[in-house]
């Protein structure tokens, strides 16, 4: 009867990422040291150590044989019958690592000493079990120095999980960044797999690249004199091009080792379409919460959003969460409302309910279509890997409910599938419940264009504030042909949000060219004349240059530069003492200005083009 010892051989790269050690030879030697200290323990059997030259050419007298390990870590060695009763010490010589055969740095053999085992209580082992093998994991600290130390070989595994449910997130994409100094190195991109691990293998000089690459490479460390050997770690992750993980510079990890183990969540939910969760509306766009509170995030108790003291203009995304189906699996559908009366938001007491009269799905104008969730094939496909579902009109009833489900099966339709291939699909989660357009609510008139640069607007045309609440309730479609529907936690309403769509009103005028033309040179003081006004003014400023940039200077002159919504003066000296700089030469003068109107995912480009007034200035 033949005597086989099967085994395996594998090495810890993180607690849950272990990797077959393929293509390497096995060595079987009788026990080097025979006497067993006095203070010695079983851990004798666990001396895991490079073999050194001299200890090579001492044992070699004593190798009884060799195998190879397969692509699965695994190899047989036929034991002689006279080596049955004894022990036998087993070490490997590392040719090469996963998870391709890169060459060691250095010409030499490198012989590891792994362990040292029972014949007989091994054999026995596989006699009791067919499937039993011999198994040996490398140790992390051990297995990642041998892969980074001697063959240059790095390794990041991870997981991509959602950060509420922490179910995996399938088939994204993750991409590993180095932070540099000069360029950020691209050290590689992996697929999630069904349990959202990932792994991305790398090498020194994948972050050590420099413009002068591939002659001259070196890692160029953000910290300058903080120089460290290892790349400092950030990642991306997105999936149908939705964007699931967007950490910068600032979320890198710090001269990581060889081996990088990480989990990373991302807020998207990516979903099956029979799974159930809570259902919310919990936000704005991605910088507002739909909340009252003192977080950055939060409306405050007047109705401002942020502690920015942000107003909604345009059009603004309600954002959060909602199941397709009920745990009882029936349809969910939600509505939102808008209603003029309003209450402080830190009031405990809502504005009447009765008072929510204007619809979104139903009043004109409010509803606005975008991609509320996107469906990604579970099993990539190149054709439909990919469908967006965007709201539509006919997605409302006549009460303004409005039904994804009923989004979803228009957008399988229009695919050129049906509703029963929704089961080939997860759901991407964009957010985005539904998009309310602002300007169908705001009515305050803007300022009539009428009033000159550094004329007074009066407080008749001085434009109003204007507060709105917002409802979001959601419901269990039980039967809708019998109005049975079922109550889900989740309603909610958000007692006041002052919203705007006025335009900035700027005026800006040079006071010795309106005496004259606009034509005429100027000479000795020029006073600027300027009307600008919102109330919800962020910032206003002057600035003056002349072409050849000698004079190149912000203007102060005690009033644009006021925090008030009002910046008005018909006075404005641009002349700088001692006693004026001016130089002959065309200038340029220009009015900047912003409001702090914001719909949530961006600010109002209204004032981002300064108004300018040219003139010709001679001595």
């Amino acid at each position: 009867m033949r005597n086989i010892l099967k085994g395996s051989l594998r090495g810890h790269v993180c607690e849950d990422c272990i990797e077959s050690i393929s293509d390497v030879e096995i060595l079987f030697y009788l026990p080097y040291r025979n006497e067993t200290p006095a203070n010695s323990t079983s851990n004798i059997k666990e001396t895991f150590h490079l073999v050194l030259k001299d200890e090579v050419k001492q044992r070699e007298k004593l190798l009884i044989g060799k195998a190879m390990t397969d692509k699965n870590g695994n190899f047989e060695f036929e034991i002689s019958d006279q080596y049955l009763r004894g022990d036998i010490d087993i070490d490997f010589i590392c040719g090469t690592v996963p998870p391709k055969p890169p060459k060691p740095k250095r010409d030499e053999i490198l012989q590891f000493h792994i362990t040292t085992i029972s014949v007989r209580e091994e054999l026995e082992k596989q006699a009791q079990s067919q499937n039993y093998r011999w198994e040996y994991t490398i140790a992390y600290k051990w297995w990642c120095y041998i892969r980074g130390h001697f063959f240059d070989a790095w390794v990041i595994c991870g997981h991509l999980m959602n950060c509420k449910t922490n179910e995996p997130i399938a088939n994204a994409t993750v991409t590993a960044m180095d932070a540099d100094l000069l360029t950020d190195d691209n050290l590689g991109s992996a697929t999630t797999d069904s349990h959202g691990h990932f792994r991305i293998d790398y090498s020194s000089a994948d972050f050590k690249k420099t413009f002068l690459s591939p002659w001259i490479n070196i890692e160029t460390d953000p910290g300058f004199l903080s120089f460290q050997s290892g790349p400092d770690v950030y990642f991306k992750a997105e999936l149908s091009e939705t964007i699931l993980v967007n950490e910068t510079k600032a979320d890198a990890r710090k001269n990581v080792g060889y081996c990088l183990c990480v989990n990373l969540c991302s807020e998207i939910a990516v979903t099956d379409p029979g799974e159930t969760f809570p259902s919310a509306w919990t936000g704005i766009g991605a910088k507002f919460s739909s909340s009252y509170g003192t977080s950055a995030p939060d409306f405050d108790a007047e109705g401002y959003a942020s502690s920015d003291k942000n107003v909604l203009f345009s059009t603004i995304n309600l954002t959060g969460q909602a199941a397709l189906r009920s745990a009882a699996g029936n349809p969910i559908e939600y509505r939102f409302s808008v209603s003029d009366a309003t209450l402080p938001n830190d009031d405990a007491n809502n504005p009447p309910l009765a008072g929510f009269t204007k619809i979104v799905g139903l009043y004109p104008n409010l509803f606005a279509s975008s991609v509320v969730s996107k469906l990604i094939r579970k099993v990539y496909s190149p054709i439909l890997n990919q469908i967006s579902v965007s709201s539509h009109q006919t997605d409302f009833d006549t009460e303004g409910w409005f039904d994804v489900n009923h989004a979803i099966d228009r957008a399988l339709v229009n695919a050129g599938l049906t509703p029963a291939d929704l089961s080939l699909y997860n759901i991407i989660e964009e957010d985005t419940l539904i998009s309310m357009n602002t300007t169908a609510l705001t009515t305050a008139p803007n300022v009539p264009d009428i009033f000159d640069a550094g004329q007074p607007i009066p407080e008749a045309n001085e434009i109003g504030v204007e507060k709105f609440a917002i409802r979001f309730e959601i419901r269990e479609v039980i039967n809708k042909a019998a109005s049975q529907f079922g109550v889900i936690n989740g309603g909610k309403i958000l007692n006041s949000v002052i919203m705007n769509n006025n335009p900035i009103y700027r005026r800006l005028a040079i006071k010795e060219l309106e005496e004259t033309t606009l034509c005429n040179p100027i000479s000795g003081n020029v006073t600027a004349k300027y009307t600008l006004y919102h109330p919800y003014l962020a910032s206003g400023s002057l600035h003056l240059n002349n072409n050849s940039l000698t004079i190149d200077r912000d203007i102060a002159d005690g009033t644009i530069n006021t925090t008030l919504v009002k910046r008005i003066n018909n006075n404005s000296p641009l002349n700088a003492p001692p006693p004026n700089n001016l130089t002959r030469c065309t200038y340029t003068l220009k009015l900047y200005s912003s409001t702090k109107k914001h719909n949530g995912d961006d600010g109002d480009s209204d004032g981002g083009t300064p108004l300018e007034q040219l003139f010709f200035y001679d001595i």
